[in-house]
Parts: structure tokens; sequence; C-alpha cells
């Protein structure tokens, strides 16, 4: 409610202040083109006038109050040269956006005239942030992430240089997993949003939100060190130059599908929402304590009979896919330095889909089963922003940044087939609500001191808390003899084979920063020096309760069998839940539930200098003092706890060699770490619904240290195009894999291994390239793209057994995404086709008598063109995965390799509008 006020509050300032101003400013950041450093207190003039502002300590500067027409500025700044920016076009009530990149002085002082045009694109900005940065990175623009239709974090990532998507949320980057990359959110730590992984689910982020995304490619010792493919780092909308509000509505269409017949169930009323409204919660009626042999028939036909009668499905059209969001911000100035700023945005998003599936598991001895089936999923996403930004003057600025996200996937899973293990045909179902949520707030601070030749200080404390919630998930089984197929299909009354399972997890993040960065000497070539420390404090409480639902003897068998032929709704009718047929059992085990945290307390020591203006120096370390520790039950009831501490030091050195303005070679080595994550280290046991598989953790793991050499050769022709080439390798030290093992029943288990080590080696190339030497005419029609070329070879023991040669889990051999992008100067039409192939991966290793599952590589195609109608509602029609090629998995076996999973992709067509008032 508080929240609704204020956002209405801000509502009626903003249309004030729309209709109210008539005039309009020129704004923009200035800063030093080698390094990309903000400028502080350079002086900006409205050539032949009075008129001008001095940058703050981001390099930011607005001229205000300037009447509809053309001017020039004049940009000067000690030690720079000066440089004069002509035919700038000011309209009323707009702010136009000039960044001003200036060049150190040199013998020669003349002053430089360019035109504005030259100095507003953000992808040149992107460019001379990967330029200047002190390590490789890699970046995408807000304006790149609109013209590729991105309407999420994954869309986003599947576009950078050498990252794939797994499980259509998890980034690999560089062919290693998630658990070897981080994610920083404004510069702080995220939580997980899965108990299975330590990446974050990056569709989450509705696209709209970010500003920009990096991807640092090597360490520096002012970044945590737990990565080593890739640190992702999102940056959400600060606050806009001036009065914003937008609405975009979207609808979408999916080939074969929308309008089509599927199955769902009764769920209930805010699942439109992505929140369980307590239809699913766990009856009030079962106890807290586990249920056990103490309890008598009676109490366990009351809790029996507690448990709603929600098992069957009905049939529904597949809807229409549906989003919308809605941007608003402004900034007012309150005096000549002293600005407050704001952003508030809501996105909100229902698709469905229909996963059309075959799926098999093989052992040594044949097939374990063979199904087809479906899955129709009903995901809600929406999130909401809310940026606050004080500038108390040029020198110092305190933000408070918040952001909050929902997301479900609702499924009804239906498989059918031969399961071999029990010479059964089966008919499966599973109904699945997952929840997760995410809620992050940061009071940052930024401060700029006139010491020495400057010094720079900020820090940052943050909260971030995610949920996951997995309320009364439920799973059934109809068979026959697999060969009698004349028979009708039977309801297996097995507390293992139907059952409800509720499942919830909590994970907490408390952190706070601070860094100094002081510059003694006045000549750029000295060294400047960064040292600071992180404090993170990490809390995990993981419940989960499972029940299943067994035939008691002593009833009349004759009718009994003859209802297990009904379906089963009649089944589980209140009348049969009795102590002479139907009975509830608790078949929680004590390791189900668990609580852990981690603490890592960390100081780094940061310096970079240059040699001769052409060789730059960035070394430094870090240390890291990390505490894990976890509590649960081993299977016996008894208490068992781990905690594992490591001290550890983290060197890196970065050297780039610049030949000239435009040819930059670069070269990194670090040390970093990968800790287990503590749903890896949890005896916990459970099934996958998905998956067909049990999943179990091991508390003997221990942590992965890896050792990384990169080496990069960039070349910049223009502001707007680049060329880079790189090469890299990793040693990783004890790494955990994903393994498939035998077990004592029939189901497949899935748990965590250390391999004795691993190394990971490859090629990228990226290339961002304007047509504009064939025609002038078609200087906005860009390539854009990048090529992986990716090898891993890892040595695994388990128990005296070593598996040599094989890649690494989800490393593609290749990564290749390329793009056109055309759009009219006055970004009237734009357009784009986006080509993505990621090539076959390992998705599950096996071991113990099953198989490696391989992903096979397949093609992606997308289109997107956006055209403006009138000067405030713009249309745009996408269209994704055109050629709609099924997403295939196969599995080795001593028959050859057999196929293990058949997805069917369909294509999707959606248009939205966008007003702008």
């Amino acid at each position: 409610m508080q929240f609704r006020k204020t956002l209405i509050f801000h509502l009626l300032i903003f249309i004030g202040i729309s209709f109210s101003q008539q005039k309009g400013s020129i704004s923009g950041k200035v800063f030093d083109k080698q390094t990309n450093e903000a400028l502080i207190g350079a002086s900006v003039s409205i050539e032949n006038s009075n008129l001008g502002a001095s940058s703050d300590l981001d390099g930011n500067y607005e001229i205000r109050n300037l009447q509809a027409g053309n001017y020039s500025i004049r940009v000067s700044y000690i030690s720079y040269r000066t440089i004069v920016i002509k035919n700038i076009k000011v309209e009323s009530g707009k702010s136009t956006v000039i960044n001003i990149p200036l060049e150190q002085e040199s013998t020669e002082l003349k002053e430089v005239v360019v035109s504005a045009e030259a100095l507003k694109s953000t992808e040149a900005a992107i460019l001379n942030i990967q330029k200047s940065s002190l390590n490789i990175v890699d970046g995408m623009s807000a304006e790149l992430i609109k013209k590729n239709n991105s309407s999420d974090g994954i869309d986003i990532l599947r576009r950078m240089t050498g990252v794939t998507i797994s499980d259509g949320k998890y980034a690999f980057v560089r062919g290693v997993s998630d658990r070897y990359n981080s994610t920083l959110l404004n510069g702080s730590t995220l939580p997980s949003t899965d108990p299975e992984k330590k990446s974050f689910s990056y569709d989450l982020f509705p696209a709209s939100l970010i500003e920009n995304v990096l991807t640092s490619k090597t360490f520096i010792p002012d970044k945590p060190a737990d990565f080593s493919g890739g640190l992702v780092e999102i940056n959400t909308i600060e606050f806009p130059s001036n009065l914003i509000m937008d609405l975009s509505i979207g609808t979408g269409y999916i080939a074969n599908q929308t309008g089509k017949v599927v199955s769902t169930y009764q769920g209930g009323k805010t699942d439109f929402l992505g929140i369980d409204d307590g239809t699913r919660k766990l009856p009030s009626s079962v106890p807290s304590t586990r249920i056990d042999r103490t309890f008598t028939p009676v109490q366990l036909e009351q809790i029996g009979k507690s448990f709603s009668n929600n098992w069957d499905l009905k049939s529904s059209n597949l809807p229409v896919n549906s989003n919308f969001k809605f941007n608003i911000g402004n900034k007012i100035n309150f005096g000549e330095e002293e600005v407050l700023g704001y952003i508030a945005s809501v996105t909100y998003s229902n698709t469905n889909d229909l996963k059309e599936t075959y799926q098999a598991n093989y052992t040594f001895e044949g097939p374990r089963y063979i199904y087809n089936g479906t899955t129709h999923n009903n995901s809600v996403n929406w999130g909401a922003l809310f940026n606050l930004s004080l500038k108390l003057s040029n020198n110092n600025k305190i933000s408070l940044k918040n952001v909050y996200n929902n997301s479900s996937d609702n499924e009804t899973i239906q498989y059918e087939g031969e399961y071999a293990s029990y010479l059964q045909y089966r008919k499966t179902t599973s109904l699945r609500f997952i929840s997760r949520s995410l809620q992050s707030s940061q009071l940052t601070g930024e401060h700029s001191l006139d010491l020495f030749n400057g010094v720079k200080f900020d820090w940052n404390l943050n909260y971030s808390q995610s949920n996951r919630s997995e309320p009364d998930a439920r799973r059934y089984v109809y068979a026959r003899d697999m060969y009698s197929p004349k028979d009708q299909l039977q309801f297996l009354l097995d507390q293992s084979l139907v059952s409800r399972y509720y499942g919830n997890l909590d994970d907490k993040i408390y952190g706070s920063s601070a860094n100094l960065k002081i510059k003694l000497f006045d000549d750029k070539n000295l060294p400047e020096f960064k040292l600071g420390f992180l404090l993170d404090r990490r809390s995990r409480d993981f419940n989960a309760r499972v029940f299943g639902f067994r035939n008691v003897p002593g009833g009349n068998f004759m009718k009994e069998q003859e209802l297990l032929y009904k379906d089963v709704k009649t089944i589980f009718s209140s009348e049969n839940i009795n102590p002479t047929f139907i009975e509830v059992v608790e078949i929680t085990q004590p390791t189900d539930s668990y609580s852990s945290n981690q603490n890592v307390n960390s100081a780094y020591f940061l310096t970079d200098f240059a040699l001769f203006d052409k060789v730059k120096f960035v070394t430094g370390l870090r240390y890291e003092n990390s505490v894990q520790e976890l509590q649960t039950l081993t299977r016996t009831g008894e208490k068992f706890y781990l905690k594992n501490i490591y001290n550890d030091f983290f060197p890196s050195l970065n050297i780039s060699t610049k030949f000239s303005d435009e040819v930059l070679l670069r070269f990194g080595i670090s040390k970093t770490i990968s800790r287990p994550e503590f749903r890896e280290l949890a005896t916990f046991t459970y099934f996958d619904f998905v998956e067909n598989e049990l999943v179990m953790g091991n508390p003997k793991l221990v942590r992965s240290l890896i050792n990384n050499y990169d080496l990069r050769l960039e070349y910049y022709p223009t502001a707007r195009e680049m060329f880079a080439v790189s090469l890299f390798y990793k040693h990783l030290i004890n790494p955990i894999e994903q393994i498939l093992i035998s077990s004592s029943g029939l189901e497949p288990t899935r748990s965590y291994e250390n391999a004795k080590e691993a190394k990971n080696y490859g090629f990228e190339f990226e290339f961002r390239k304007s047509f504009d030497f064939i025609s002038k005419s078609l200087d906005r029609l860009m390539l854009i793209g990048n090529v992986s070329i990716i090898k891993s070879k890892i040595f695994l023991n388990v128990n005296g057994f070593q598996i040599p040669n094989r890649p690494l889990q989800g490393q593609a051999d290749f990564i290749f995404n390329s793009g056109l992008y055309y759009e009219t100067l006055d970004n009237d039409i734009s357009a784009s086709i986006t080509y993505n192939k990621v090539g076959d991966r390992i998705a599950k290793v096996g071991y113990g008598g099953l198989g490696d599952v391989i992903e096979l590589a397949r093609d992606q195609i997308d289109l997107t063109i956006s055209k403006k109608i009138m000067n405030s509602l713009s249309i745009k029609l996408s269209a994704k995965d055109i050629l709609g090629n099924d997403q295939k998995f196969i599995q080795k076996t001593p028959d050859g390799d057999k196929p293990s999973a058949i997805i069917k992709k369909r294509q999707s067509l959606s248009v939205s509008l966008n007003f702008q008032f």
C-alpha cells in the first residue's frame, strides 16, 4: 500500500513536470577516452554565452533552461585537450544526451572540433568500456538488448561471446558450468534461486530493467574470486536524464500450439501472479512432527482425508501469451549541484508452452524406460524496480536500489510408455507448481575527495533474499503388463509411486563492501592504487516433506482391485481413505531438511601503472577466508554437522600493450576458486519428477581451485566497430562434476563428485562491422557476431575407477552467434535477424553402467522489426525460433547412441505496442 501511494505521488509529480517543462537541456558524461574513467569537474559551456555546468563524480553534466535550437559547446579539463562540439539540436521539453570522451594533452594543444552525431551511440559507449577496461570484458548495451528483442536475462546472455544456456535459464561461460560463474547485481552478490544450483536464474530479470550486462572473462582482485568462466555483472537503470513515461503491451502466438486443447489442473486464484493462494499448502491437521508408526489408524485416516482430492486433470485451450511493462522516472534539481533522480518500473508476462517429449534411459542391460509425453507449462514472470539516487554535490552521491522479481512454473507432466525394469507399460502424471522470488536492496555511496591527485571512495550495504517454494507436487502412476497391450491400466497404489511433495528454500545474503582508489601522481603512467574489503553472510534453510499413499490389507480385495481401474478422483474419494484401504504414509527422510551458512571475508590490494604510454600493468592480490557450515540429520536420525574452513590467496596479473589507438593486446593470468554448493554437500535425496531421477548430495566434496591464462588481441577501427581474437587455458584442480550412479533401486541416481583435475582451453572471435565500406547509405547496417571453439579434458577418479579424456559436463565444442542489425538515423525503423548455434555437449555424465547423455546442436533464427507509427507510438513484430528444430539428446550405450530425449520446438510470433507519454 505504501509503495502504491509513493508511486502515485511520483506519477503526479512527473505529469506536472511534463506539462510545465518548456525548455530543453544538454546532458551527458565526460570521460577519459583511453581509460573510460569519469572526469570530475570538467567544464562544459555553451559557446558565446555564460551558460554552463561542471561534471560530477560520475562525469555527468547538465546544462538546463535552453531554448529550442542548435548549439555548440566547449569542453575543457586540466591536462586534457579542449573539444568543441557543434550542431547539437535541442528540443523543447527534452534533454539531448552528448557523451564526451577527452584525450590527454600532448605537445600539440589545438582544439578538436567534432559533430554531435558521432558522440551519441550507446553501442559505442559499451565498446569504449571494453576497450578501456582493466581486464578482458564483453558487454551488451540496452540498445543492442532492445534490437535483439530480448525478453529477459537469458535472451541477453545467449548472444554474448562464449556463453551457452543450460536448462533454459543457467549460463555456461567458456564451456564451464554455472558453478564456475558468478553474478553481481549493481556490484552486489546475488543469492541462488534454485536449491541445486549456484547460478542465478537469469530468466527472472526482464530485459527492460537492464541498462547493460558486462561479462568479465579474467579476474582482477577488486572482484570476488569465485568464478573462472565469467563474472556476469547486471546493471539496472539508475535514473533518466529527463522525464520518461512509457507503456508497452504485447501478445504472442506459438505455431501449432496456441488454441490447442491441453491438460491442466485446478490451481489457486492467484496463480496468474505466480503465487499460491494457499490452495496447495500443507493441511493444518498434518502435525509438524514426522508421521510414524506411533500414529493410530484413526489418526492416519483423519490426516489422509485432510489432503485435497485434487489429483485429477481438466482440459483447456492453450491461450495466447501476453506481457506488459510500465516505466516512469525523472530527476529533480534542487540547486546547481543537488539532484534527486528516481525510476520505477513494473513488468509482467504470462506465457504458455506445450512440450511434446520423447524420453528414454538406458543401462548396459538395455532400456530402463522409453516414454512419450507432454509437458504443459504456464510461466508467469513479473518484476518491479524502484531506484533513488541523491546527488548531494558534484563529489557526493547516495543511491538506494531495489529490485523484486517473482516467477512461477505451473506444470502438468504426462508420460506414457514401457518401463522395462518392471516389465510394465506405465502412464505417469505429475503436477507441479514452483514459485521463485528475489528481493534485492542496496544502499550505496560514492564520494570524491580533493586529496593528492584524486581520491575516490565508494561503499555498499546490501541485502538479498530468494525463495523457492514447491507446494503439493503430486505424482501417480497407472500401469499394465508390458506384453498385454489390451489390458486396462490399473492405478499403482504404492507409497513410492503416488506421493505429495512440499518443499521450501529460503536463501539470504547480507553484505557490505568498501573501495578506496588513490591517485598519488599527476602522471597517468605512474601507479594508481586501489584497496578494499567485502563481507558476505549467506544463510540457507531448506525443508521438505513427502507423503505417500499405500494399500492397507484387510478390506474387500476384489472391490478394491476393481476400484483401482477407476479415475484418480474416484479412487481418492473420502470414503476410500480408511484403515482398510488407502492410508497415508510419510516417507520424509531425516536428511530431507537442512540449514547452512557461508561467511566470506575478503580484502584486496590492486595497482595499475603504464610503461612508456604503451604497456599497462594491472596486478594485485585478494585474500578470502570462507567458512561453510551445514547441519542436517543422517538417515538414522543422528545429527550431522559439516564445517569447511578455507584461507586462500588469489593473485592476478593483467598486461595490456597498446600498439596504436585502434590496436590492443591483452594478457592475463590469475587464480580463482569454486566452492561446493549447499545442496551438493547435503545428504538429502529426492526424486526429480521431470528427469525421472533421484538426486543425492555428497558431503565429501571439497573446493576447486582454477589457474587461468588469457591472451586477447583487439582492434577498434571506428567508435562502433571492433574485432577481437582470444585464446584461453584453464587448469582445474578437484573440479566438481554431476554424475549418474548406479543405485540399489530401479531409478537412476544423480550425484556429485570431485574429479582429479580438468583442462579447458579454447579460441574466441568476435566482431562488429558496419557496411559503410560498401556505401555511406549502409552506415546504419551492422553485422555483429561471435564464435567460440572450446575443448576440455577431465580425469575422474571415483572409487579407483578413472575415466580420462572426457569433456567437462556442459561444455560445447563450439558456440556461434551472428546478427544483422539495421536502423534509420531517426530510429523510425529498426530490424534485426539473429542466428544462434551451440555444439554438442554432455548434459548428464554417466557412470557405473550408465552412458553419458549428450545434447545435440540445433540452429535457432530470430527476426524482429520495429516501426514508429507516430511520435509517441511504435509497433514491434517478432518471430522466434523460425526454424523450429527439435531439441535432441542421445545416450551412449554398448549398442551405440540411443535417443534419450526429443523435445519438439515450435515457432512463436509476437506483437507489441509501445506508448511514450
